[in-house]
């Protein structure tokens, strides 16, 4: 089955995912309000979101890895040989886009995004757990949501047209490099889902393993 064959159903596909994340935006807000009814579904969503998020991280350090050496062979090869790949230097700008988008969401669980205000460190825990979950919100699911609508159709059409590089001797997966859009936009949604719900569950104090490990057996400790 082809991308062509595909396209047709992205739409759809497109308003399930919308659907089925709204209801999950409002749970950090809900818990932070309401405490532990609202947690407990907060709880595995914002575990499963980590994950995720976990997983997108090794794949950008594969893109990373792929572009440092991607780079290192575009040098040698043009100025030692002389010579120039069309297809090695596209293989270079998509590592590049997916290495910084798909590790978005892992910066943004870690807390270490870079941020543009000064107060935030001067806060206490409970005001600061507001403000990540107010920025959540009222900015970060809004855009991202508005972001997964409009790269909706840009996404179906190079689906449908199997867009290629402009270059004759470029990579023909375009339209796979413009799929990274919607999934940036839910993956961010995903990580400042976990992001805004730890700091809910802290406020809550329900900030506890939903699998707590087992204990040590005290006979076999040495």
């Amino acid at each position: 089955m082809s991308p062509a064959d595909l396209a047709a159903p992205l739409g759809s596909i497109s308003v399930v995912i919308l659907g089925g994340l709204a209801p999950f935006l409002a749970l950090p807000l809900a818990t932070a309000l309401w405490g532990e009814a609202p947690g407990r579904v907060l709880r595995p969503a914002v575990e499963l979101s980590e994950d995720l998020a976990a997983i997108l991280a090794r794949f950008a350090q594969v893109c990373l890895v792929v572009l440092a050496l991607g780079m290192l062979g575009t040098v040698l090869l043009r100025y030692v040989f002389g010579e120039s790949f069309t297809r090695l230097n596209e293989a270079v700008m998509y590592a590049h886009a997916l290495g910084f988008l798909m590790a978005g969401p892992a910066a943004l669980v870690a807390n270490a995004h870079v941020r543009v205000d000064v107060l935030y460190e001067h806060f206490t825990p409970r005001t600061r757990a507001w403000v990540d979950i107010a920025g959540f919100t009222l900015f970060l699911a809004p855009f991202m949501l508005l972001l997964l609508i409009y790269s909706g159709p840009v996404v179906q059409l190079a689906w449908k047209v199997v867009e290629r590089s402009n270059e004759t001797d470029g990579l023909p997966l375009v339209w796979l490099l413009k799929t990274a859009m919607p999934v940036f936009a839910v993956a961010m949604l995903a990580g400042g889902l976990a992001h805004a719900g730890r700091a809910a569950l802290r406020m809550q104090g329900l900030d506890t393993p939903l699998h707590p490990a087992p204990e040590a057996d005290p006979e076999a400790r040495v």
